[in-house]
């Protein structure tokens, strides 16, 4: 009677942990669901349902004649940049979950630990000197951006990787420690890519400091949406190693969890989805520290949870933040990376307020 009542006992926890999965992943699904239609309607211009939906059609070639300015501003300019900010926010927060189950800290972020600011340099360093290296094809000259910020990126977080770890444990002063130095390098590169540059470059390049979804247009940001989708999808799977790395590598490994390969996925994959959201926003922070832990805070720590929870949550957030940022100014449009950081910075001063009585 005693293992029947503890069985029933666990069926019944476990019913409600997938109540509540279900139930937390349904509201953030809604706010996403809220944030897509705001970002498609909300603007300097004033846009409906009904151009937004023959903007769709016309995207996808289902529509032809006549367009109405309203439906040309939603198809040219409002649709790809909600697609991108629905992308990047989903892949930034994927990102930051994963770097966080890897480091077992909740303080950590791509841009905490140096990976958007070494993509950000890598993107830099071809658009100063990428018309010299005439050895590559033309017809990839449309990648290497996203090429070049990807290995900055990967560059950045394998560093902080290495510095943060000895013989298997991580040490999480060390590694924050590692980001401040790498982000402050990164910064010095992209000063010197400033001074070299010329105005054009210049602009350039202030653009990636600031982050923006303005630019958003289908040719230029059709092969990042692929990366990020691809990466994104790929970091899902590991939901449930995650789980298992949470409790100890060694109890994982012995759980039958290929914790090298793990490892190495969880550093390589955030760099890369990182990496394509900087090549076409520039750096946005913060999407990657606030959406999984607000996700622990609603629901608890379970992966399968807070990954899939952390992409709504930083799609949602990201795209509220793009509609503050081009509406607050208007006509003028505030860099989206201000509004992320005014955000973002309290939110990190809190969590470290909360956190000090831990040693790292």
């Amino acid at each position: 009677m005693v293992d029947l009542a503890r069985s029933i006992s666990v069926a019944d926890l476990a019913s409600q942990a997938d109540q509540s999965r279900r139930l937390t992943l349904g509201l953030l699904s809604i706010f996403a669901g809220l944030a897509v239609i705001g970002s498609l309607i909300i603007g300097p211009a004033n846009v409906g349902l009904i151009d937004v939906w023959n903007g769709i059609l016309r995207t996808f070639g289902l529509r032809s004649g006549p367009v109405s300015g309203a439906e040309a501003i939603a198809t040219s300019i409002r649709i790809p940049r909600t697609f991108l900010g629905l992308f990047c926010g989903m892949a930034l927060g994927i990102s930051g979950a994963a770097l966080q189950g890897l480091f077992r800290n909740p303080l950590v972020d791509p841009q905490l630990i140096g990976v958007s600011s070494g993509g950000a340099f890598g993107a830099a360093f071809w658009i100063v000197f990428g018309s010299s290296l005439t050895f590559i094809p033309l017809a990839l000259s449309g990648f290497m951006t996203a090429l070049f910020a990807f290995a900055g990126a990967l560059t950045a977080m394998t560093l902080v990787y290495q510095l943060g770890s000895r013989r298997g444990h991580v040490s999480v002063a060390t590694m924050l420690l590692a980001g401040i130095a790498m982000n402050a390098l990164a910064a010095a590169g992209l000063g010197l890519m400033l001074f070299l540059g010329d105005d054009a470059q210049m602009r350039a390049i202030n653009f990636w400091t600031l982050g923006s979804l303005g630019t958003a247009g289908w040719a230029k940001i059709w092969s990042a949406l692929l990366i990020m989708g691809a990466g994104s999808a790929w970091l899902l799977r590991d939901m449930r190693a995650l789980n298992l790395l949470a409790v100890g590598e060694a109890e994982a490994k012995h759980l039958g969890c290929d914790t090298r390969a793990l490892k190495r996925r969880l550093v390589v994959l955030p760099a890369l989805v990182t990496a394509a959201a900087v090549s076409v926003t520039g750096i946005i922070g913060f999407i990657g520290l606030v959406a999984p832990h607000l996700v622990r805070l609603m629901a608890g720590s379970d992966h399968r949870i807070v990954m899939p929870g952390a992409a709504l949550l930083g799609a949602g957030l990201l795209l509220v933040s793009d509609i503050v940022a081009r509406t607050i100014t208007a006509p003028a449009e505030l860099p989206i990376g201000i509004v992320t950081s005014l955000i973002g910075a309290p939110f990190f001063i809190w969590l470290l307020s909360r956190y000090r009585g831990i040693s790292l």
